[in-house]
C-alpha cells in the first residue's frame, strides 16, 4: 500500500491541477455551501444596521447602531434575555436528567421491560414539538385541561399547574428533549467498562453512590458534549415558545424575533431589530459551538473500553428493582403514551370534553372529514412531500459529497478544512435566524422563489447540511480508502470510482440520512412559519394556523396523521431491512433446484 494514504493527501496548491475533477468537484460544493449560508448571513449582517421599519436592506437609505443601541439600553432585552436562559437551562436539565436516568436503567441495570422502556422514551422523537405542546395544553390548560380537572374532583386543587408559564415552556420542551437525548448518551452508557462500577461495589458502595462518584464521572465527556448540544438547541428553539411562550406573553429570543418579523394589527415589520436580534442569538450559540467541538476533541482522555478484559455486565437493583421499574413506565407514560391519547380524544370530539364514558357519545371522525373536504389538505400534503423529499435528496448528496471531500480530496489539508468548517457552520445558525435570513436574500435577489415551496426547500438545506456531513463522514471513514487506491490503479477516473465503488458501499447511510432529514424536515416549524405563503404551506405551518384560528380538534387531528406518517417514517428503514433479507432468502432458496 502506498505510504501516503488517499483518505490524507498532502498536495501542494500546484499540484490540484493534476485532478481537475475533484478539484471542480471541490470549487462547486464550496460555492453551493457559501450561497446557502454566507450570503444569508452577511445580508443578515447587513439588515441589523436598517433602523426603518418596514424596508428590506436592499431599500434601506442608510446605516446606523441605533439597533444596537436599542438593544443594549431597551430593559426588555435584559427580562429576554433571563427568560431565555431561565427556559434554557431548566429545559436542559430537565431532558438531559430525564435522559441519564434511562439510559443508566436501560444500558446499565436489570430494570424490568427494558424494551418497552425503550420504545416509550422515544416515542416523542416521532412527534413534532408544536404538536406536543398542543397535545400538554389540552392536559395542562389552567381552565379545563384534563390533568388539571383531575386534580381539583380529587380535592389536590393546590397542584394545578398553569401550562401557560415559563414553567410549562420548560417543562413541555424538557420531555420533548429527552428522547433526543437519550439516544445521544445511551451508547457511552452502554459501552462502560463495568469493572470499576463491581469495584465500587465490593468497597462498600450502594448503587446510587457508585452511580454518582463512579459511573457519571467516567461518562464526563459525553454528558457534557450532550449538555452544551442540547443548551443551543433549547435556546433557539421555537415550536414551544411559539405555542406556549407567545400567548402567556412570555418571550424568548426566537418568540421576540417572529414577532418583529410578524407585527401584529398591521403594524409594519422590523427586519432591523429582528436582525439585531437574530445577531445576538446567533454569537450565543456561536460560541457554544465551539464549546461543544473543543469538548468532543478531548473525549479520548476519558476512554473506557479498550481491547483488555470488556464484559458488559448489569448492576442488580435489587430491592429497588420494583419500585424503579414501577416509576420508569409511569414517566414513559406521561411523556409519550398520555400526549397522544389526548391529541387522538381531541381530534374525535366536537368541542372539548374531558375524557368520560358519557363523552363518548359524541365521538365522530368529523374533524378528519372536514380536513380532507374544507382546508386544501391535499395541497398540503403535496406541497410536504414535494419539500421533504427535494430538501432530503439535495441534503443527503450535497453531505455526501461534502464528506468525500473533506475525508478524500486530493486538494490541500488546507482547504479540505475550511470546506470542513463552511459545511459545519449552519449548525450555529438557530432555525429562526434561517427563516429571516432567507427571507432577505429572496426579496433581494431576482430570483422568483419567495413565497413559493421551494423557498423552504432551499432554507431545509441550510439548516441540516451541517447534521447531515457528519453522519455522512461517520459512513465514510468506515470504507477503506484502498479499494478507491485499487480502482484508481485499475485505470478508473475519480467520478467512475465513486459512482462505481463509494457509492453503493454509502447506500445504506445515504437511505438513512436521507429518511433523517426527511423526517425532521416534515417536523420543523421555525424555517417554514418565517418564509410560508398561502400557497406552500407544509404540515407543521398547517397545524400552526389551524390551532391559532381556534380550530383544535381539525389542529389535533392533523397531528394525529402528521405522527402517523412519522411513525411510518421511522419504520421504514427496518422494514426495508428485512425485506431485503426475505427475498435473498428466496432468491437463495430459489437457485437451489437450478443447481441441483
Amino acid at each position: 500500500m502506498s505510504d501516503r494514504s488517499p483518505s490524507k493527501p498532502r498536495l501542494r496548491g500546484a499540484d490540484v491541477i493534476r485532478h481537475p475533477v475533484p478539484m471542480l468537484a471541490f470549487a462547486a460544493t464550496v460555492l453551493v455551501l457559501a450561497y446557502l449560508t454566507l450570503v444569508p448571513l452577511a445580508l443578515l449582517v447587513y439588515g441589523s444596521f436598517i433602523d426603518e421599519p418596514g424596508r428590506l436592506p436592499i431599500e434601506a437609505s442608510a446605516l446606523s447602531l441605533q439597533n444596537y443601541v436599542q438593544v443594549v439600553t431597551d430593559p426588555a432585552t435584559y427580562r429576554l434575555l433571563a427568560n431565555t436562559a431561565v427556559f434554557t437551562i431548566g429545559a436542559t436539565a430537565l431532558g438531559i436528567g430525564l435522559a441519564v436516568a434511562f439510559a443508566w436503567l436501560i444500558e446499565r441495570t436489570d430494570i424490568w421491560g427494558r424494551n418497552l422502556l425503550l420504545v416509550g422514551i422515544v416515542v416523542p422523537m416521532a412527534i413534532p414539538n408544536m404538536i406536543y405542546s398542543s397535545a400538554w395544553i389540552l392536559l395542562l390548560n389552567p381552565q379545563n385541561g384534563w390533568i388539571n380537572d383531575l386534580l381539583r374532583q380529587a380535592g389536590l386543587g393546590w397542584l394545578t399547574f398553569n401550562i401557560y408559564s415559563l414553567a410549562g415552556m420548560i417543562l413541555v420542551q424538557g420531555l420533548s428533549l429527552a428522547s433526543h437525548a437519550y439516544l445521544l448518551v445511551a451508547a457511552p452508557f452502554k459501552m462502560l467498562d463495568p469493572t470499576w462500577e463491581e469495584q465500587s461495589a465490593i468497597a462498600g458502595k450502594g448503587v446510587a453512590a457508585t452511580l454518582w462518584r463512579v459511573t457519571l464521572p467516567s461518562l464526563k465527556p459525553a454528558l457534557l458534549a450532550a449538555i452544551i448540544f442540547f443548551t443551543v438547541v433549547n435556546m433557539e428553539t421555537f415550536d414551544v415558545p411559539g405555542t406556549i411562550g407567545i400567548p402567556a406573553q412570555v418571550n424568548v429570543f426566537s418568540t421576540m424575533i417572529y414577532a418583529a418579523t410578524q407585527p401584529e394589527y398591521s403594524g409594519l415589520p422590523d427586519y432591523g431589530l429582528a436582525s439585531t436580534l437574530s445577531i445576538v442569538l446567533l454569537l450565543a450559540a456561536a460560541c457554544l459551538i465551539w464549546v461543544y467541538q473543543r469538548q468532543t476533541r478531548h473525549a479520548k482522555q476519558f476512554v473506557t473500553v479498550t481491547g483488555k478484559g470488556f464484559r458488559p455486565r448489569r448492576i442488580s437493583l435489587g430491592r429497588y428493582r420494583l419500585p424503579l421499574t414501577a416509576i420508569a413506565f409511569a414517566v414513559v407514560a406521561a411523556i409519550s403514551l398520555l400526549p397522544v391519547l389526548m391529541l387522538i380524544w381531541r381530534s374525535l370530539m366536537p368541542f372539548y370534553m374531558a375524557p368520560s364514558p358519557k363523552a363518548l357519545g359524541l365521538v365522530s371522525l368529523k374533524a378528519y372529514v372536514d380536513l380532507f373536504a374544507g382546508y386544501d389538505l391535499g395541497q398540503v400534503l403535496r406541497n410536504t412531500a414535494l419539500m421533504s423529499i427535494t430538501a432530503g435528496i439535495a441534503t443527503t448528496l450535497l453531505a455526501a459529497l461534502v464528506a468525500w471531500l473533506v475525508l478524500r480530496a486530493p486538494v490541500p489539508a488546507g482547504w479540505r478544512s475550511m470546506l470542513n468548517r463552511l459545511a459545519f457552520l449552519p449548525m450555529a445558525i438557530p432555525s429562526i435566524v434561517i427563516g429571516l435570513s432567507f427571507i432577505f436574500v429572496y426579496l433581494t435577489l431576482p430570483i422568483p422563489i419567495y413565497g413559493t415551496i421551494w423557498i423552504i426547500a432551499i432554507a431545509m438545506v441550510t439548516k441540516y447540511i451541517a447534521f447531515s456531513s457528519g453522519m455522512m463522514m461517520a459512513a465514510q471513514m468506515q470504507i477503506s480508502p484502498e479499494l478507491e487506491e485499487a480502482s484508481r490503479l485499475a485505470g478508473a477516473g475519480w467520478g467512475r470510482t465513486y459512482r462505481r465503488i463509494t457509492f453503493p458501499l454509502l447506500t445504506a447511510a445515504l437511505v438513512n440520512c436521507f429518511l433523517w432529514v426527511v423526517i425532521h424536515v416534515v417536523r420543523e416549524l421555525a424555517v417554514a412559519v418565517m418564509l410560508y405563503s398561502s400557497r406552500s404551506e407544509v404540515l407543521s405551518t398547517k397545524v400552526w394556523s389551524l390551532w391559532l384560528g381556534g380550530w383544535v380538534a381539525q389542529a389535533s387531528a392533523l397531528g394525529v396523521l402528521t405522527i402517523l406518517a412519522l411513525v411510518l417514517l421511522l419504520g421504514l428503514p427496518p422494514t426495508v431491512i428485512r425485506l431485503r433479507r426475505k427475498l435473498r432468502d428466496l432468491r437463495e432458496a430459489a437457485a437451489v433446484p437450478a443447481e441441483a
